[in-house]
């Protein structure tokens, strides 16, 4: 029994050399916050950010501002996502008791492999000074149940602040049948692949086990021009947020409006877009867009980004970059 219970001290020893504090054990790591004099909203944790810890004894409390960094909000017929800034007063002896329980030690055992999303909690002191704050983390790092959130809602909002990010929704645009905003994938190089070359799947043919198999895909293609009886055309501008955007994406911005053109005019883009040159490379962002949806009978084909400034290029069905002509393009500007 002694030279069990002397090779049980020294496995806890050979524990405790390779890992200061194993699982299980050691203090709350939160530390008191350092005051500063703004809140970032939301946390960039980009080198010199604030770290979150406890609220300073001495710290005079008198608001607390909530940050959600995944806000959205209604303006119109527009749904926007966004970053919500909220300031909260009231009595707030219950937050200041709840953010001050400690921490739990971390688990022994198996965690769940799940992400939580907590809001960005600052305290405002009366000096004007903010203190960002760590919120209490049971053994697997989930929010620990201490009250908080009913303590938060105990708060009134006093003053609210929304900074627009991007359109979730458009009203204007799902009436119109178009979609809240216009996209430009283009992938280069498609021309050099040939899905119809891969290897394909056989069931019962004789393959080693694991041994990986292409499907076989046919690229899509530009519908013949006889087959078009029209378009609609979903126009778009650039948000500040897209602009910004790196020029190979060039995510267009804001519905503004759709039209219709006739079947000669949507068969002349068609016998136009089908012979229409590779892009050149280019690093201009569009900042204005439509988007084609061809009309075939009674079904819609695929819909045709075509940047109308920037690098102007068309995206073809397989997401191949061309050249827009004049001709197309001034077919597609919407009149002033």
């Amino acid at each position: 029994m002694r030279r069990i219970g002397a090779i049980a001290v020294l496995g806890f020893a050979i524990v405790l050399a390779g890992c200061a504090i194993p699982p299980g054990f050691g203090p709350d790591p939160r530390v008191d916050a350092v005051p500063v004099s703004t809140a970032t909203c939301p946390e960039t944790f980009e080198e010199g950010h604030t770290e979150a810890g406890l609220v300073p004894k001495d710290f005079d409390a008198v608001a607390v501002l909530r940050c959600d960094p995944y806000a959205s909000q209604q303006d119109g017929d527009e749904l926007w996502s966004g970053v919500l800034l909220e300031r909260l007063e009231g009595e707030l002896e219950a937050v200041l008791a709840a953010l001050a329980m400690p921490s739990d030690p971390r688990s022994l055992g198996p965690c769940p492999a799940v992400a939580y999303l907590s809001p960005e909690l600052w305290i405002e002191g009366r000096d004007g000074n903010v203190v960002r704050v760590a919120i209490p983390a049971d053994g697997c790092g989930a929010p620990k149940q201490v009250g908080l959130e009913a303590a938060l809602d105990a708060l009134t909002v006093v003053e609210q602040t929304f900074t627009r990010d991007s359109l979730l929704e458009s009203i204007a645009a799902t009436t119109a049948g178009c979609a809240t905003q216009a996209g430009m994938l283009v992938l280069a190089g498609l021309d050099e692949v040939d899905g119809m070359d891969a290897e394909p799947i056989v069931p019962d043919g004789d393959h080693v086990f694991g041994e990986e198999y292409l499907v076989p895909y046919e690229m899509p293609e530009w519908p013949d021009s006889s087959e078009v009886t029209g378009a609609r055309l979903c126009d778009y501008v650039a948000t500040a947020a897209s602009e910004r955007a790196p020029a190979p994406a060039g995510n267009g911005g804001v519905f503004v409006g759709m039209r219709e053109l006739a079947a000669s005019e949507a068969q002349t883009f068609v016998s136009d877009a089908r012979i229409a040159p590779a892009a050149p490379s280019c690093a201009e962002v569009a900042t204005r867009f439509v988007v084609v949806h061809l009309h075939l009978g009674e079904h819609d084909a695929v819909s045709f980004t075509v940047e109308l400034d920037g690098c102007r290029r068309i995206a073809d069905p397989a997401l191949q970059s061309h050249a827009a002509s004049p001709a197309v393009l001034a077919l597609l500007t919407p009149p002033k």
